[in-house]
């Protein structure tokens, strides 16, 4: 008997489909996300247990470095989804009124 393969969406890999774990993207499972992609237990565990207030520095050295090589609308969207998780942030931090 064979183990079919496939790739981790997010490190390339290749993720056993026993052993892999579907990730629910571009929606959270949380919020209703029905679609996955394939994912390996490692790429799964990291998206799940950083915050982004809490995000490696030399992960975020890694995405600097990678942004000028995206699309302008992938840039822009990026640069859109960290204005709304600051703003987020900024608005956890408020004292209550």
């Amino acid at each position: 008997m064979t183990n079919k393969h496939k790739e981790c969406f997010y490190c390339g890999g290749l993720v056993a489909e026993r052993s892999g774990q579907g990730d629910h993207f571009p929606i959270p499972d949380r919020n209703g996300g029905l679609e996955t992609v394939p994912c390996c237990v490692s790429c799964h565990d990291m998206k799940d247990r950083f915050t982004l207030e809490n995000w490696p520095m030399d992960w975020l050295y890694k995405v600097l470095a990678d942004f000028p090589k995206l699309s302008r609308e992938t840039r822009i969207f990026l640069a859109k989804t960290m204005a709304i998780a600051s703003d987020l942030k900024q608005e956890r931090m408020r004292p209550n009124a």
